[in-house]
Formats: C-alpha cells, sequence, structure tokens
C-alpha cells in the first residue's frame, strides 16, 4: 500500500489571498440575493437565472472558507464533506453560467420565434443542479472525493490523489465543464454580436459564396496543382507525339522547353485574365463576368481531357494559357463579387473563402494525382479535364443568384433591381440604410465616373491605397510561397521519406493549408485584416530564416532534416492566415466602386507578374545560392511586415466610405468634402460639370 499523501504546505499570504477572495464572493453574491430579494422590479428570468448562479458561487465560497480554515491534513468525513460541496457548487456554476449565455443568445437571436421561457428555465434547473448532483453522489458513493494533497488546492479536499483514474473525475467534477463553458461562451457572443449588427449568413448568401468560389476559385488552385504529378508522363506524351510526326525524338533542351512554355502559359494566362477585367466587370458585371469565365475552363478542360486521343501537345499548352486567362479573371472578380455581396462584418470572412477554395482545389488535386488513381499513363488526360465539372456547376446555378447590388445602383443606375438584390442577400425588406451607404458612395464618385489605371496612378487621393496594393500583392507571390512546395519533396526525402511515400506527405502539407484558411474565415472579423497580416508575414519569415539554418546543417547534425519539415509546415500556416487570403480582400476594401476593378487589374497584374518572376529566376537562385536562397524570402517577408505595420490601417467592420476617409487623411488630402475624396486630383472643370 502507498504511503499516505504529506499534508500540503501553507503559505500565510496564499492562505489570505484564498479567503478574502471567499469573502468577496459571498458578499457578491448575497448582495444579488438582497437585489432580487428587495426589488420585485428587477425580478426578470435574466435576473433569476443570475440570482442560481450567485447561489452555486456562494456555496462554493463557503466550502473553499471552510476547507482552508481547517487545513486538512488527512481524509475525513468533514474533508469528504467540503469536497463534495465545492464539487456540486463548481459544476452547478459553470452549467448556470453557459444557461445564462445560452438564454441571452435565444432570447436575443431568435426572438422572432420566442423560447418558451417556462420550459426553458426548468430545463436550466434539471441541467444545472441535477447534472452536477448526479456526478457528486456518483463520486462520494465510488469513494473518488477524499483528501487532496496536491499544489493545485490550497488546503480543502477534492479528488483523492491515491484514486488510480482521478484524472477522469477531475475531469468530471469540473475541469470538462470549465472547458466547455470556456468554448461555448465565446461562440454564444460572437453569434450575439453578429445579431446585432443585423448581419447574418442567409441561406442565398451562403451558397452564392460557395457556388462562386467552387466554380472559379477551386479552379485555379486546381489548375496550379494539377499538372505537377504527371509531369514525366506528359513529358513522354510530348516525345512519342514528336516521334509520331516526325520519326525523330526531341532533343533534351527542345523538350524541356517545351515543358516549359506549357507551365508558364497558366501565369501568362493569368496575367491576360487579370488585364481584362476592368472591361468586362463594368460591362457585363461581377456575376455575368464569372458565368463568361466559364468558357475559359469548359473549352480547355475538353481540349485536354481529349488530347491524348489527338494526339496533340498543342493542345494542352493553348489550354493551359485559357485556363489561365480563367485563373487570371476569377482571382480578382470572385473576391470582388463577393466582397461587394456582403455585409460589412461578414465581409472578410467571405472574402477568405475564395482562398480557402484554392487551397482545396489544390488538396483536391494533389488527392487526384496520386500514382495510385489519376497521375497513370491513360489518367493523366482526365486529371486535367476534370478542371471543366465545376465551371458547369457554376454555369448552371450562379444564374439563380443576385448581381452585385454595388453594381445594379452605382453603374447600372437601377435601384429598385439593387434593392431586391439587397432583400434576398439579407433576407429582410427593410435594406433602406444599405442602399443610403451605396448612394453615397456613389454620390462620391459621379462627377469621377470610370477611374482607368492610368487616371488610377495618377490620383493622389489614391496612392497609399495603390502602393499597398501593390506591396501586398508582391510581398504574397515573391515571399517564396511557390518556393517553399519546390523545396518541399527534397526537404521531405532527406529527412528519410520514402520517395514513394512523398506524394502522401504533400497531400499532408496541402491538407494543413486548407484547414488553416478554413480557420482564416472564421478568426478574421475576430483579430482583423491586419493582425493576421503581421502575424502571418512574421512566421513565414522566422519560418525562412530557420530553414536555411536547417538546410544548411542538414548534413552534419542528424535532427535538421525534421526541423526543416517543422519549417515547412510552419511556412504553410503562417501563409494561410494571412498572406495568402487578405491582399485580394483588402483591394475591394480599399477602392470604391469607380476605382475597384482598375485596383483589381492593377492588383491582378502584379499578383502573376509576381508570380511568373518566381517561377522563372527561383531555378537559377536555388542553383547559386542552394539553401541560402530562402534568406531573399526572409528579408522581403520581414519588409513586407513593416509596411503592414507602418501603414495598413484595419478595416474590419468599417464602411467602404470610412475606409476611403482613413486613407484620405494618409493621402493628405483635404477633408473639406470627406465623402468626395476619390474627386481631388480632378481638374476643377470636371467638377464643375
Amino acid at each position: 500500500m502507498p504511503p499516505p499523501a504529506p499534508p500540503t504546505e501553507l503559505v500565510p499570504w496564499e492562505r489570505a489571498a484564498v479567503l478574502l477572495s471567499c469573502v468577496l464572493s459571498a458578499l457578491g453574491s448575497g448582495l444579488l440575493v438582497a437585489t432580487h430579494a428587495l426589488w420585485p422590479d428587477l425580478r426578470s428570468r435574466a435576473r433569476r437565472l443570475l440570482l442560481f448562479l450567485s447561489l452555486a458561487d456562494f456555496l462554493s465560497a463557503a466550502s473553499y472558507f471552510y476547507g482552508v480554515l481547517q487545513d486538512f491534513a488527512g481524509p475525513s468525513w468533514d474533508c469528504v464533506l467540503q469536497g463534495a460541496l465545492s464539487t456540486f457548487a463548481n459544476t452547478s456554476s459553470f452549467f448556470w453560467t453557459v444557461a445564462i449565455a445560452l438564454y441571452l443568445y435565444l432570447s436575443i437571436v431568435r426572438a422572432a420565434r420566442g423560447p418558451r421561457a417556462g420550459h426553458l428555465l426548468w430545463a436550466f434547473h434539471v441541467v444545472s443542479w441535477g447534472v452536477p448532483l448526479a456526478i457528486t453522489v456518483a463520486a462520494v458513493s465510488l469513494k473518488k472525493i477524499g483528501y487532496d494533497a496536491s499544489d493545485v488546492s490550497v488546503g480543502w479536499c477534492w479528488i483523492n490523489l491515491e484514486a488510480e483514474d482521478r484524472v477522469l473525475w477531475m475531469l468530471l467534477t469540473g475541469k470538462l465543464w470549465e472547458l466547455l463553458a470556456y468554448v461555448m461562451l465565446p461562440a454564444l457572443y460572437l453569434l450575439v454580436r453578429t445579431h446585432v449588427s443585423r448581419a447574418k449568413l442567409t441561406l442565398v448568401l451562403a451558397l452564392a459564396t460557395l457556388i462562386a468560389a467552387f466554380g472559379s476559385s477551386f479552379q485555379y488552385g486546381y489548375n496550379v496543382a494539377a499538372i505537377n504529378s504527371p509531369s514525366e508522363l506528359m513529358r513522354e506524351f510530348y516525345n512519342e507525339t514528336y516521334y509520331d510526326r516526325t520519326t525523330d525524338y526531341l532533343s533534351d533542351f527542345s523538350l524541356t522547353l517545351l515543358w516549359s512554355v506549357s507551365v508558364s502559359m497558366f501565369p501568362f494566362g493569368g496575367l491576360i485574365g487579370s488585364l481584362m477585367v476592368g472591361v468586362l466587370v463594368n460591362k457585363l458585371g461581377r456575376k455575368g463576368t464569372l458565368l463568361l469565365n466559364n468558357v475559359f475552363s469548359i473549352v480547355p478542360a475538353i481540349l485536354m481531357g481529349s488530347s491524348a486521343v489527338a494526339k496533340s501537345f498543342e493542345m494542352i499548352i493553348l489550354s493551359r494559357l485559357l485556363v489561365g486567362i480563367c485563373a487570371g479573371l476569377s482571382s480578382n472578380v470572385v473576391p470582388m463579387y463577393l466582397g461587394e455581396l456582403a455585409p460589412k462584418n461578414l465581409r472578410g470572412a467571405l472574402g477568405v473563402v475564395p482562398q480557402l477554395f484554392i487551397t482545396i482545389g489544390i488538396l483536391v488535386a494533389q488527392i487526384f494525382g496520386l500514382r495510385s488513381l489519376l497521375a497513370t499513363e491513360g489518367g493523366w488526360p482526365i486529371l486535367l479535364g476534370v478542371t471543366g465539372i465545376p465551371a458547369a456547376v457554376q454555369l448552371l446555378l450562379l444564374p439563380f443568384f443576385p448581381e452585385s447590388p454595388r453594381y445594379l445602383l452605382v453603374q447600372k443606375k437601377d435601384p429598385t433591381a439593387a434593392k431586391n438584390a439587397l432583400r434576398t442577400l439579407r433576407g429582410w425588406a427593410d435594406v433602406d440604410s444599405e442602399i443610403e451607404e451605396i448612394q453615397q458612395e456613389d454620390e462620391a464618385e459621379r462627377t469621377a465616373g470610370f477611374i482607368s489605371v492610368v487616371k488610377l496612378f495618377r490620383m493622389r487621393g489614391l496612392r497609399w491605397q495603390l502602393i499597398s496594393v501593390i506591396v501586398l500583392m508582391a510581398g504574397q507571390q515573391l515571399s517564396g510561397v511557390n518556393a517553399i512546395y519546390y523545396y518541399a519533396d527534397q526537404i521531405y526525402q532527406s529527412a528519410g521519406v520514402n520517395t514513394n511515400d512523398v506524394q502522401y506527405v504533400t497531400v499532408g502539407t496541402g491538407t494543413v493549408n486548407v484547414v488553416i484558411t478554413f480557420l482564416a474565415v472564421f478568426v478574421i472579423e475576430l483579430l482583423g485584416r491586419r493582425v493576421l497580416l503581421l502575424l502571418g508575414f512574421s512566421i513565414c519569415c522566422i519560418a525562412c530564416c530557420v530553414l536555411t539554418a536547417a538546410l544548411a546543417l542538414q548534413d552534419k547534425i542528424s535532427w535538421m532534416p525534421y526541423l526543416s519539415i517543422t519549417c515547412v509546415i510552419t511556412y504553410v500556416i503562417g501563409h494561410a492566415l494571412g498572406p495568402s487570403p487578405i491582399p485580394a480582400l483588402l483591394i475591394t476594401e480599399v477602392f470604391l466602386q469607380s476605382s475597384r476593378s482598375s485596383a483589381f487589374m492593377v492588383g491582378g497584374s502584379v499578383h502573376w507578374l509576381s508570380n511568373f518572376t518566381v517561377g522563372l529566376i527561383f531555378p537559377f537562385i536555388q542553383v547559386g545560392l542552394g539553401a541560402y536562397s530562402f534568406i531573399i524570402f526572409a528579408i522581403i517577408c520581414l519588409l513586407t511586415t513593416i509596411y503592414t505595420f507602418m501603414v495598413v490601417p484595419e478595416t474590419k467592420a468599417k464602411t467602404f466610405m470610412e475606409i476611403n476617409q482613413i486613407f484620405a487623411k494618409m493621402n493628405k488630402v483635404s477633408e473639406v468634402h470627406p465623402d468626395k475624396e476619390e474627386l481631388k486630383d480632378l481638374p476643377p472643370a470636371t467638377l464643375g460639370q
């Protein structure tokens, strides 16, 4: 039999602090009970719930007070009684805390349906008193409550330390319910706050978001990764096709050049698509452009799917150009469309959804590209042709959803259509306040008309917005995300991963990317854009620095390859938090309607040029600098972090006009008419028209 646990050594100041906290807790509970007894007018249901919480807290304070005064040295009947009372009171307190939060949520958010308060109150009593009582009786009956000599408690009794399953009972008698309260309270608070701000994710808005992102952004991600797995098989197809035509094989240089052209056609098409954004979104609308964009996906899907049968690698090269145009359009139009559909306090969350579907597209391509699935001699044309399926789904379903209300009101001058679109998206009839906000933006820009890319670069009132977009878009691509993926396979192999198993580790990395981007959807409205950008670029900077050291020392220290894998995953997490999803969202937020399409053209062009540049020069940097090439990316991440900290403001929960006024001060534009900041640099004659 093990020796009895030694008595807990009590420090006088610790005992005094606990006794004082017990007295204050009892005093507060007593005041609430007295208030309820003396003033009948204050006996609302919510305050009655608070009364029961106060009773539980009073019992808890009394039991702790007795326990510290007694200074138990071993198990006794009063030790068990004190432990049982504190267990019951603490557990009940957690339940009543959650009950109050749940009642407020039901009363505020579900007020239209009206909670059945009487039945609900009885349910709270049964759960908040009954469950703790049952747990306490079971613990006492099974002799789990006894003398606790650990440093966790200060002289009182709780779970007997000699019980073999003491951890389980510690969870059941308090910690589990405490953790549940910590999870549920913030969740209920966020739900209540979202409702109070009159913004909710309606079914129409949710479906429009999913269809737009799946039909467009998903394809972008899918086509980024789909060509990687079957690359060797496709090279063989190029060579054999050329041989069938000429009875001669391609030279190594010619084959490499032909493959490089096939790969580079995608970012080149992306650049072309970005340059088409301004004209198309103003002529066809946001939804109309997305519908047209499906042509640039369905046609190349058919071409790539039939390229092997047709014995034509030219069809693949042309298709890569077309899907690049599709990606260039979707990477700009989808964030614009969703940003204009969303209410201000959901704009960030919905703005991250396109990036989420890009990561899902990459992951799906990695899974389909496993050598046991479609990365086979007969399967790679199907792998490339799958990209047409999301486009077909969007082409069929998106016409049933609203066009951007801002586009309808500001550019089409159709207030009736704009109101109907808003009512459909919001789920209520009163949209006058939002229409008024859009009209203010329209009034501020009416004289300016469409702001072209040339005018965008000339306008002082848009200077810092434009610089910020260029810096963030360039930082997103030049921070080394493509290089990390390029180097990842080599890092995994150096850590001892079997060559054939590297593909599965790559899928695991893609899964991490999806999970973190999914998390960003929920935290962006809580932490804000600026915090996630700073956090993301900082993590990437640190990961690149440590990765450089790990790669340089991996031949000298045995565990360095594992540190390299950790750095790759850490980098992916950091990039998915902020640098990947937020820059495109900020373009929607920091520019008003007349300049937004041109801003997306600039941002998209920088994005694709930077992407193309990294793909072109990184192999040469890697040959010249080896492991130290990541120092360059670390410096870029650091500079982008510094710029974000010094310049980029927080845009969370602000209207487009409020954000515009923040930048007006940064641009040192006169605020005599703060609603016309984008007009300040126009000639006086133009303003007078």
